[in-house]
């Protein structure tokens, strides 16, 4: 087995990218969203079966049995499921064997609903990580004059004027207090941002799409 941990910005850069790992003689068998892990196996041989990879997403829930049925649908098709969920997000099908199409969509507008799909997905939460960021500065959690300013993260009275165990205790025990009230928000404009950006890499992957099949 390989382990692969990889960020993406763009559906269609991730698709490409499994697929030329899979080319050198391995088959993805899992994927980690939340921790970016892709899980390959190697072939036991060049004659073994090498299949494509191509990815779905939606945005919204699926009841059990609908999600069965869209499963059902593409495995009809030729496709099996490596790695999905019917709570929404990236759903992964690769070929089942050599007879299946190489694609899982039969036109440029379908296959350009999964990427408009995650656009808006992305802007959604751009908003919600922006907005809880400015909401915490304007409650006054934050302070952008502190971010540098090491010895203002820790508000135990007297802290810098003590010494030997005393300090370190003292120290070490506010440490991730100190984090969470100073570093922590950062994490809400940092994933702001990642977020705009995937948002714009895949809303120009459509755009680009549109453009070429006119």
């Amino acid at each position: 087995m390989m382990k692969r941990f990889k960020l993406f910005l763009s559906l269609n850069t991730e698709e490409k990218w499994i697929n030329l790992v899979q080319e050198t003689g391995y088959r993805l068998v899992k994927v980690n969203p939340f921790l970016h892990i892709y899980t390959f196996e190697k072939l036991n041989s060049k004659a073994d079966f090498n299949p494509y990879t191509r990815i779905d997403f939606h945005n919204e829930n699926m009841s059990t049995g609908k999600y069965l049925d869209y499963v059902t649908m593409f495995s009809d098709s030729g496709w099996k499921l490596v790695y999905g969920s019917r709570h929404g997000g990236a759903q992964y099908f690769q070929q089942k064997d050599a007879q299946s199409p190489r694609d899982i969509f039969s036109d440029s507008e379908s296959k350009n609903l999964p990427r408009k799909r995650f656009t808006n997905f992305a802007i959604t939460y751009a908003i919600l990580f922006f907005t809880d960021f400015f909401v915490l500065i304007q409650a006054g959690y934050f302070n952008w004059k502190n971010l540098f300013d090491f010895k203002s993260w820790y508000l135990t009275p007297g802290l810098w004027n003590m010494q030997g165990s005393v300090f370190w205790r003292a120290f070490l025990f506010e440490t991730p207090f100190a984090l969470l009230r100073s570093v922590f928000f950062l994490f809400f404009l940092a994933m702001g941002i990642y977020y705009i950006l995937k948002a714009i890499v895949n809303g120009n992957d459509v755009r680009d799409s549109a453009v070429n099949n006119k």
